[in-house]
Parts: C-alpha cells; structure tokens; sequence
C-alpha cells in the first residue's frame, strides 16, 4: 500500500468535508472519515491483494441482518430505569462481547462509572450491541444503569434513512468528482458503499430520543475518528448547547492517524477532548481549539522494571487484533516459528470480538501452540514475550515486563503502535528472523524508548477531571 496514495484519499474526503456544500448527511459517510493506515480498513477504498475475500458474501450478510433485525428487534432502545427524567453523566460504550454484559467493569471505562456514583454523581452508560444476540436477550442480563441500543429504530426513521441514503449519492454524484487515485477502487462512494449511512443515521435518531429522556449535563463518548462521533456531536450542539460533550481517546494510534486528529467544520468537534495520556494530549493540542484533558485509561499498568522481572519460562504471547487477515498473519507465522522453537510454547490470544473456538476447531495446533482460555494477565504472567502487530494489548504485556516483537508484513503498512520508538531490529518478517530478535534481547532490556512511551500513552485515571466539569 502507497502512503502517498493514502494521504492522497485524506485530502480529498477531508475536501468534502470541510467545503460548505458538506451536509449534516455527508458527515455521516463512514467512508469519508479515514481513519488510519490499516490494512484492513484501506482494502474498503483500494485494490489490496489477498484481502477482499469474504467482501462480497459480508455484504449479503448484513442485508439479510438488516431485515431480521428490522422485524425481531425492539425500537430504539431498551431501558430499565424508565422513570428516569434525568442525569448528571451519559456515558456511550460498547457491548463486544456477551460475557462482559453483566460486568460492573466496562470494557472501556473500566470502573469510571462506579467512582463516579460514590461520589454521589449520577449515571447511566449507552452500549452498542456488538454481539450476535438481540436485544430483548442481552437486556436481561445487563445492569440497571445500562442502556442498550437497539439494531433498529422506529418504521418511519428506517424509511427515511434509505431515502436520504438514496439522495446523498445523488448529491454527491453532482457536487463532487471522483477523485484520481491509483488503484482505488471503482465503487469508492457508490450507492453500495454508502450504506453505513444508515447505522450512524440510526444511532443519531435513537440516541436524540435517549437524550431527551434523560437529559444529561455532561456526555462522554468514545473518540476514534468514526463518522457517528461527529453526528452525536453536532446533534448535541443543535439541541442544547448547554450540554457539555466530551471525546475520549482511549485506545492506540498509528503513525498516520487522521480523522482522530483532524478537526472539521464548527459544530462537529467536540467541546472537550479527553486523552489516556501525555503522548495523544500534545496531538490533540497541535489540532484542536478546545480544552484537552488526560483523563488516563484502564489499560494503565504500573510499570514492571525489566531487570527485577522474573520469567517463568520462554512462552510467547501472541495478541492479534479483531480483524481475520490479522488473526491469519499472526497465526500463520506463529505456526512456523513454532516448528523452529520446538522447546517454547506459544498461547494465541484473540481479542473478545472473536470466537476462538471457530479457529481452533479449523485447525491442527502442534503440542507446543495453544488457544488462551485465561485472562489477559494470567497469559503475561506466563509468557516472556509478546508477539504483536496493532493491538493495544502491548502496552500491557510491555508494562509488565513482556519482550515485545513486532510481527511486520510485505507489502503493508507498518501498524506498530509504538511508532518511531520502536527499533526496527526488533521486527520479524520471514520466520527464521526469530533468533536474531532472540540473540538480540539475549544481551539487552527493553528498549527505555519503549518502556517511556508505554508510561506516558496510558496513565492512571483520574476521575477529578471528570468530576470538574459539571
């Protein structure tokens, strides 16, 4: 993939963007908020070999989804507290996974809410139903002060978000021209490409109707660059401009990051950003006009120095992120260099979006590779490095001692989370490059350049600067 190319498409869809024939209807564009160079996510624009094999029977998939959710799933969404007429915080999450459904902790937030409610703050969180199970099904499980969004809202909202699908091609088609860009694709901004238009529309009708019944002071949702971001953030404005909105940046960046940091048109930017540290503040500062705060992350670890680490054993971790091509990446090598390290054993992580029993029953593992069924830091405890590509996972093995190795593939862009703090001498690309990393990490530590990113990109929450805004 061309760099240049890529950065190519940022202008353009930013163009669109910021011009004044830009409507609220184009910001919903899931397509014309370029995220970031991931491979998988650019195989949407460009013509990328053996990526774009299940593209065709996925959108079949989620057509015949659509119907099925149009006639089994409640309207908007479902709601214990229905008395509710008001709250201090809303908090937007998502449900990734079913097991994380009756869990005080959230997946993001980890437990802001709970500090939050001793301190006599009223809350409630939002959940996107990620999971394969319906509404009415997960509603049952989760807590009081969860609200979960349905996979639908009301007949006539889901009528006119098709409609006004229908019309922004058109609009588009007029207003604007294809842009030249080596191999992109043919269907870039076609009628079919748009069709994540209409889960952000959703969320923007289900989401006003949430607000008007609870009416918060203060929002936080989550910050990654996403087009549904900016719809929340401009509805909000419009309705109420006493609201306060926050983005939170909570996860890991790339080094080309875009939409996260670039800002758009008035009223589609947030009134405070929230960061998980020291390194995405000065970013976000170098862009934006607002207020940045560090508000840290649940992914912060206190650090384990290298030298008092005690190592039970030469196991490699391997975190994968929730993409097939990624899990196939870093199967695959782990597969060879498995057969090249006989006396080391390997647990492949998967991330909680993913079934791993699907994998591992299409597989053969040899005795010295197997599936995680633990959790996160029960896998580092037992494991001496860690092999990954973008996960964030790194930044916890890293802290608490793990050697990292960073898996780079032909072809592709670098996804390393740790950017240019991360030498290249510790990158693998053909199998046998595993004992160069060995030898190499044989006669030193980590890397101080790694252990101070780790410490400044996730610091400890502090939930004073949530509380200093209301």
């Amino acid at each position: 993939m061309n760099i240049r190319n890529y950065k190519s498409l940022c202008r353009f869809c930013d163009k669109i963007l910021l011009s004044k024939k830009s409507t609220f209807f184009t910001h919903s564009i899931t397509s014309l908020h370029v995220l970031k160079e991931h491979p998988v996510l650019l195989e949407n624009y460009f013509k990328i070999d053996n990526l774009n094999k299940d593209k065709k029977s996925s959108v079949i998939k989620k057509i015949v989804n659509y119907f099925v959710n149009f006639f089994y799933e409640s309207e908007n969404f479902e709601f214990k507290n229905d008395n509710v007429k008001s709250c201090d915080v809303l908090l937007f999450s998502n449900l990734i996974n079913l097991s994380n459904a009756d869990k005080t902790k959230d997946f993001y937030y980890g437990d802001i809410e709970k500090k939050l409610n001793k301190s006599g703050i009223k809350t409630f969180t939002v959940l996107r139903n990620f999971t394969d199970k319906n509404t009415k099904f997960i509603s049952k499980i989760i807590n009081k002060n969860k609200i979960l969004l349905s996979k639908r809202t009301n007949f006539l909202n889901e009528i006119l978000i098709i409609l006004r699908l229908i019309n922004e091609y058109f609009y588009l088609k007029k207003n604007f021209n294809k842009p030249k860009i080596p191999t992109l694709k043919n269907n870039f901004l076609s009628l079919i490409s748009l069709r994540s238009m209409v889960s952000n529309l959703r969320l923007f009708f289900q989401i006003k109707k949430l607000i008007q019944k609870v009416k918060p002071k203060l929002i936080i949702i989550p910050f990654e660059g996403h087009a549904w971001e900016r719809l929340i953030i401009k509805m909000v404005n419009q309705m109420n401009p006493k609201i306060t909105i926050c983005s939170y940046q909570f996860t890991v960046t790339t080094k080309y990051q875009h939409s996260l940091f670039r800002p758009l048109k008035k009223g589609y930017n947030p009134d405070i950003i929230l960061t998980s540290g020291k390194i995405t503040k000065k970013q976000f500062v170098k862009n934006y006009n607002c207020p940045v705060k560090i508000l840290g992350s649940n992914k912060f670890k206190k650090l384990v120095k290298a030298k008092r680490k005690v190592y039970r054993n030469n196991n490699f971790l391997i975190i994968p992120e929730a993409f097939n091509s990624e899990i196939d990446h870093l199967l695959i090598f782990t597969l060879k260099i498995a057969k090249l390290l006989p006396e080391n054993n390997f647990i492949f992580r998967c991330h909680p979006m993913i079934n791993a029993n699907e994998i591992k029953n299409n597989i053969k593992l040899p005795d010295n590779v197997e599936f995680s069924s633990k959790n996160l830091s029960e896998d580092i405890n037992n494991s001496k490095f860690v092999l990954f590509r973008g996960s964030a996972a790194v930044f916890e093995s890293v802290a608490l001692g793990l050697k990292p190795i960073y898996l780079d593939v032909k072809h592709e862009p670098n996804i390393n989370p740790f950017k240019d703090s991360f030498s290249n001498k510790y990158n693998v690309i053909d199998p046998k490059d595993i004992f160069r990393v060995l030898k190499e990490y044989k006669v030193k530590k980590i890397d101080n350049k790694i252990i101070q990113y780790v410490n400044e990109y996730f610091t400890k929450i502090d939930i004073n600067q949530i509380k200093s805004l209301l």
